[in-house]
């Protein structure tokens, strides 16, 4: 469910690059080839046993240019292998030998957002980022071993019956499922137009049903209105590609019908491109300011840099909450350090790694976590999240189908904070 990214300006998934990978944030995502398997991930034109391709040889190159050594161990796997097709009495799929070898490798790393897709899953997991795909609505991840909703995609029939940010999906149609499961239930919450499906989710300690029915979900990633005469509403659903450009024509349009100053609104948002989220923060960030750095296990340090861009020094105050994640953290986290903004509502999720993910041959893909990022001022948020300038809370009483600005307390107290600012620049 959650996908995305682009650190370094290489094509999306699919397109001919010379490592093959695509560095993506959270919810997002950025892929390093594993030495040990670049023959395998990129090929051999000589049939060869698959099993043979993912046992290492004593050193290999990984595609940082490093040695990789070995453990002297690995020939186990072929051992295993060969005495699986020497005694077992039964039919034998070396295609899902292989897959589960490979999965449980990568499960064995303890890291929720490291995964291997098999090509069912990478397809969709690409469809997804195209903003159309067939399901309930929902961007989830797995914390304690629970699968916990993120948030609700906007206009979803997951929102609309009244999931939340914050939820725990207990069981699907009756059947319990826990983080470990993830993947089987996602597939199982997609299935066909027009079908329902219960979800059971815990809130507050308490169990409820939500019957929904699947349908085709489209995301719009951006949004935008006039509040007043001189305040404009742009709400940001998830950093998908081109979302920047989309940004700035409404910042650009809001201007024009008079706007003065904005409210940005990354409630729910988990996340998306990073690139995208810093060429957004760059509306508002002098140039050549750091928007956001990532340190990875070596220790080496990338900085990204604002582009720039006409809306400095512009009002500004940024909605968000704990659906806000991965690249919403780094477009809020940037703008806190430079006072660019006020932050107001709740704490975000609290993403501060980045994955990448790879290409691999026979339409297969790999994300695995490879550093960490910070805001301008050295802070890391994994796990701990960015705290708004105001806090305040939601009302969980409101149903999705009866929300209205009026209702909306936090969304109010952006207002009054961005009539202040207006008030305090005339």
């Amino acid at each position: 469910m959650d996908q995305f990214p682009d650190q370094n300006n290489t094509p999306h998934h699919g397109e001919e690059q010379k490592n093959r990978t695509t560095p993506i944030l959270i919810a997002g995502f950025i892929v390093l080839a594993l030495g040990f398997l670049a023959g395998w991930l990129l090929g051999n034109q000589k049939p060869v046993d698959p099993f043979q391709s993912i046992v290492p040889p004593v050193t290999s190159q990984g595609t940082n240019g490093n040695e990789v050594q070995a453990p002297a161990n690995w020939s186990k796997l072929t051992m295993i292998k060969d005495q699986i097709y020497e005694i077992y009495d039964g039919p034998i799929d070396e295609n899902a030998m292989l897959e589960g070898a490979i999965k449980g490798m990568v499960d064995s790393l303890g890291d929720p957002y490291s995964q291997f897709y098999n090509a069912e899953e990478y397809s969709e997991l690409n469809s997804d980022s195209t903003g159309k795909f067939v399901g309930v609505g929902i961007q989830i991840n797995v914390q304690n071993d629970e699968i916990v909703v993120v948030a609700p995609i906007d206009g979803s029939p997951a929102k609309e019956a009244g999931i939340m940010s914050g939820d725990v999906i207990v069981r699907v149609d009756g059947k319990v499922y826990t983080g470990k499961d993830m993947n089987e239930a996602v597939d199982y919450m997609r299935g066909e137009v027009g079908d329902p499906v219960t979800l059971t989710i815990r809130r507050n300690e308490e169990e409820i049903d939500f019957e929904i029915i699947r349908r085709e979900i489209t995301t719009k990633s951006v949004r935008y209105e006039m509040l007043a005469d001189d305040m404009g509403l742009i709400t940001v659903s998830q950093f998908t590609q081109n979302v920047d450009k989309d940004f700035k024509k409404a910042l650009d349009q809001l201007s024009a019908d008079g706007a003065k100053g904005f409210i940005l609104d990354l409630r729910g948002n988990p996340g998306g491109y990073l690139q995208e989220s810093i060429r957004m923060a760059s509306n508002f960030i002098p140039e050549n300011q750091i928007v956001v750095s990532t340190i990875d296990k070596h220790g080496n340090r990338e900085e990204d840099l604002s582009k720039g861009g006409d809306y400095i020094g512009t009002p500004l105050v940024v909605l968000v909450d704990v659906g806000s994640a991965s690249a919403s953290e780094v477009v809020a986290g940037a703008l806190k350090d430079y006072d660019a903004a006020t932050l107001v509502g709740q704490k975000t999720y609290g993403k501060g790694i980045v994955q990448t993910i790879m290409d691999l041959d026979g339409g297969e893909g790999l994300k695995l976590t490879v550093a960490s990022y910070y805001s301008p001022k050295g802070t890391n948020i994994h796990q701990i999240g960015i705290s708004p300038d105001i806090n305040i809370a939601y009302p969980d009483d409101i149903p999705a189908v009866d929300y209205s600005q009026e209702k909306d307390t936090q969304l109010q107290k952006a207002i009054e904070v961005l009539q202040e600012k207006l008030e305090q620049a005339d």
